[in-house]
């Protein structure tokens, strides 16, 4: 039985359990918001048999052979976040011990959530990164936005959406009082690439918009990156501990991938649906240990 742990407000969920029905795969959900805020848990280390976690439904851990898991903390009191810390504290600890399929452990590589030290490493390991610039200096801000096309970024690894930043933009950030992180911006074609296990699912999406996702008419196909690429994504996507990672890739018209991170905790349903299906597959593939069938409508 396949546990599915997170909550269910968040649409990636929802869709990953559709497919789990459609498929006929049993699952178990784990209403870790629930969990957290009134439930109950036991996880022992070593893991036993006596270990569950108790929310709206309560779920035997050792019933449980693959683990979905993603924790989106949705609380808002104090209370709740420190139950929430300790359930995830909890959790990371058992997950590290205990003999079933994870996707993905908490104690996996999490350097997106600090872009600096993200771009870092993908350069440091072969992928090209778009140039660069940290800081809270409006001068040398300047001097990036005047050489080119530039676009502002989160520094943490939060989803917002991508938009442009010009001189005439930089009044406001005078008065800023933190840094920010622009990278130049790279035309041409957004490539989204899915890596579960030794499975590479890519997408590909042509549109004007600075950020395709707010393009609703974005041409947008299932798409084939070179063989010495997708190899790479499998290597270091297994290197930072993960089983799933969704890649950002612009495609420029010379034909260079380059890489604007690699997410690992991918909100991979809107893709999904460009690819039939073919994710949900490859990760109840991953979490039963079964071979892999063609995807399903839905």
């Amino acid at each position: 039985m396949i546990g599915i742990a997170g909550t269910r407000a968040d649409p990636v969920i929802v869709h990953f359990a559709a497919h789990c029905v459609l498929d006929g795969v049993p699952f178990a959900v784990l209403d870790l918001m629930d969990v957290s805020a009134s439930g109950d848990w036991r996880l022992s280390m070593p893991p036993d048999s006596a270990d569950f976690v108790s929310g709206t439904e309560t779920v035997r851990l050792a019933d449980v052979t693959g683990l979905y898991i993603r924790p989106i903390y949705l609380g808002r009191t104090a209370q709740h976040a420190a139950s929430w810390q300790g359930l995830m504290a909890g959790l990371a600890a058992w997950m590290d011990e205990a003999d079933l399929r994870v996707v993905n452990r908490l104690s996996a590589n999490q350097l997106n959530s600090y872009k600096p030290a993200h771009y870092a490493w993908l350069t440091a390991n072969g992928l090209f990164v778009p140039p660069s610039l940290l800081t809270a200096d409006p001068q040398r801000v300047l001097r990036f936005v005047t050489d080119g096309r530039t676009v502002v970024k989160p520094i943490c690894g939060t989803r917002a959406t991508t938009r442009e930043i010009r001189a005439s933009d930089l009044d406001r950030l005078a008065n800023s009082e933190g840094p920010v992180l622009v990278q130049r911006m790279i035309e041409g074609d957004d490539v989204r690439v899915h890596v579960v296990g030794d499975a590479v699912i890519a997408c590909r999406f042509a549109s004007s918009a600075v950020d395709y996702r707010s393009d609703r008419d974005a041409e947008r196909e299932v798409f084939d990156i070179p063989a010495n690429l997708a190899d790479l994504l499998v290597t270091k996507t297994a290197e930072q501990g993960l089983v799933f990672a969704g890649w950002d890739f612009k495609l420029d018209r010379d034909g260079t991938y380059w890489c604007l991170e690699c997410n690992p905790m991918p909100g991979y349903s809107f893709y999904d649906r460009v690819c039939n299906g073919a994710i949900s597959e490859a990760l109840i593939k991953t979490l039963t240990g079964r071979l892999f069938t063609p995807p399903k409508e839905i």
